[in-house]
């Protein structure tokens, strides 16, 4: 029997793993000449570099791998581009970078041991290798096969990395010009996700503390090429498109359709199907994998949305455009929006912190959204194309099947997030970027004069029913901000005041008014149990917090005298739901909402970026699993 064929990429690196020496009688050039002209064997030197200790990599392996990238880096400059090894070479680094960065708990001095050869070495060998990539992104007569895999290595490196210092050595060169040429090349333009990806690592390295000093944020800014601009767009909304549509795989939730819904009524009335006709909810692991890696553009959407005052107006560009055109794919908002509504949907029901984390970016986006004023007023008109929002878990959203403006949408995702997230450890800050997303959505619809005819009901629902899980187990929390800060937010109890004052401006009829008083009055069991649940909290600890009159607590006895009021009128008189609402109704009609003071929320602040956490390490993750 003969024995199996053994590449000769694979037979010499063999050798160099037992020792990292060469024969002595072989040309040392010659021997790298001839290893990097042969074709990488990438399934292999994964293996091997994967099972390999960190100890070994560290230890006697050092000195190998230091040679690898020196040599590689070498010819990655020097090589003619008609010479494969200057592809193999990038290949090479990149499965290298890759396996090495890999390793556990390695520290920033590690690393320069690992690529540089020690401390005093890491500015040469990184200076020189983020030459290296800047030059071969922006050279247009580069093979874009071989600047396509000079971006794959970036983006490794910077996954790989992290936030360990050797990542500053790509800041300290500036890649946004190449990086951009990437995007609006002929030829490389089908990169431009990844491109994407790369600028948005990038502008988060070390942001947090050093957002100012990180100039891809500047950079980012400053991009004002419309052709590029909608490149961006036409990229982030395929991509978000794609997410949307493994959760789809995993539950079909189209809309009901009139055959569809008629197809039902008839199973129902089978009598061996008498009971199957309910709706159950789709069992919570199947999305435990969910979302997909590509979810990963979330982040510079979000990055473009915050800094580049010409994206908006790209932005909103074909939401308008009317479904007949087959040509026309939905809008990124359309998109990003529809994605919204999975992510927030199953956010918290599979207990992942990466899908919370991508929950996080998709609020901010949406928040970002309602505080760009041109976003937004072109959110509030009527958009042809509907939204396709998530309707895999109960209670679903109702169905609206006529093209309504998009801002319904993100209301409608702030009702996703609001029912189906409500947990001990509570979320706060994903709440909180929530209610201020709907209190800025509300405070223009009442400055623009704009009476949204939308299901208002839910939303008050959705928000009482936040309120009643706080008053009933306020004392069981842990949430993720502290129940003493918890305690002083305003936004969980103020924003039903601030609606209410601002009712007859932007509800579209006196009948979405008598039905959010209703609700409120219907709710005042709740609104009780949480001013206790809130007196009984008070500890001396933070006994001096409420002693100066909380906002918080003063929303909620405000919001208790109009119940009050309104329960008084219905009294014994009411004996069924629809003469509470006619009595609730009358009062109205005759004396307007009855309000006794001011709500304590005043006009949204500018929150834009504050306080997100992407939990970059999935974000690593997540882009590393995209590289091959």
């Amino acid at each position: 029997m003969s024995a199996p064929y053994v590449s000769r990429f694979v037979t010499m690196f063999q050798k160099l793993f037992e020792g990292p020496h060469i024969n002595p009688k072989e040309d040392v050039e010659v021997f790298w000449s001839e290893l990097l002209s042969l074709d990488v064997d990438r399934a292999y030197l994964t293996e091997r570099l994967v099972a390999l200790p960190k100890e070994d990599c560290l230890g006697r392996l050092k000195p190998l791998f230091v040679m690898l990238f020196s040599t590689c880096l070498r010819h990655a400059v020097e090589a003619p581009y008609d010479d494969p090894k200057k592809s193999h070479a990038v290949q090479i680094m990149t499965v290298l970078a890759r396996c090495l960065l890999s390793k556990k708990d390695l520290a920033g001095w590690e690393v320069m041991e690992l690529f540089a050869g020690g401390v005093n070495q890491s500015d040469h060998f990184f200076n020189k290798f983020a030459s290296v990539v800047g030059t071969l992104l922006s050279d247009d007569d580069a093979p874009a096969d071989l600047r396509h895999e000079v971006l794959q290595l970036a983006i490794v490196f910077m996954c790989g990395i992290n936030q360990l210092s050797p990542g500053a050595y790509l800041l300290r060169k500036d890649l946004s010009p190449a990086i951009i040429s990437i995007i609006r090349g002929r030829e490389t333009g089908r990169f431009t996700f990844e491109a994407l990806l790369l600028l948005a690592l990038l502008s988060n390295f070390h942001k947090s503390d050093a957002a100012k000093l990180n100039p891809f944020l500047h950079h980012i800014g400053q991009i004002t090429d419309v052709e590029v601009l909608r490149k961006v767009c036409w990229a982030a909304e395929f991509t978000a498109t794609t997410t949307v549509m493994a959760y789809q795989e995993i539950s079909d939730d189209s809309p009901p359709t009139m055959s569809s819904m008629i197809g039902s009524f008839v199973s129902s009335l089978r009598p061996d199907r008498a009971f199957s006709s309910t709706p159950v909810d789709t069992p919570k692991e199947l999305f435990k994998s969910q979302p997909i890696e590509a979810c990963i553009i979330l982040l510079p959407t979000l990055e473009f949305v915050l800094r580049n005052r010409a994206f908006p107006s790209i932005l909103i560009e074909g939401i308008k455009d009317g479904i007949g055109d087959k040509d026309l794919r939905p809008s990124l908002p359309h998109a990003v929006i529809s994605l919204s509504s999975y992510l927030l949907t199953h956010a918290t029901s599979t207990s992942s912190s990466r899908a919370i984390g991508y929950s996080n970016v998709a609020l901010h986006i949406l928040l970002a959204f309602a505080e760009t004023d041109e976003v937004i007023r072109a959110f509030c008109e009527p958009s042809p194309r509907p939204v396709r929002l998530c309707r895999q878990r109960l209670p679903m959203l109702p169905f609206s099947p006529s093209p309504r403006p998009l801002i319904c949408a993100v209301l409608d995702c702030c009702i996703l997030w609001l029912r189906h997230n409500l947990h001990k450890r509570l979320e706060t800050s994903l709440y909180l970027t929530c209610m201020r997303t709907c209190h800025r959505i509300i405070w223009f619809l009442q400055k623009e004069h704009i009476r949204l005819d939308y299901h208002w009901l839910q939303i008050w629902k959705a928000i009482i029913g936040l309120l009643d899980f706080l008053g009933g187990k306020l004392d069981e929390l842990t949430s993720t901000m502290g129940v003493e800060q918890l305690f002083q937010e305003v936004y969980f109890t103020c924003l039903v005041g601030y609606c209410i004052n601002k009712a007859e401006a932007f509800l579209s009829s006196p009948q979405a008014i008598h039905e959010f008083i209703y609700e409120l009055v219907r709710s005042a069991p709740a609104l009780r149990r949480l001013s206790a649940s809130l007196r009984s909290l008070i500890s001396p600890r933070i006994a001096p917090i409420a002693s100066r009159e909380n906002p918080s607590e003063r929303a909620l006895s405000h919001l208790l005298s109009i119940t009050n009021f309104y329960e008084e009128k219905v009294g014994a008189k009411s004996r069924s739901a629809d003469n509470a609402m006619r009595i609730v109704a009358k009062e109205i009609e005759r004396d307007g909402i009855h309000v006794t003071e001011d709500s304590y929320l005043e006009d949204p602040p500018y929150v834009g970026s504050e306080g997100v956490n992407i939990f970059l390490r999935h974000v690593y993750s997540d882009g590393m699993a995209l590289m091959p």
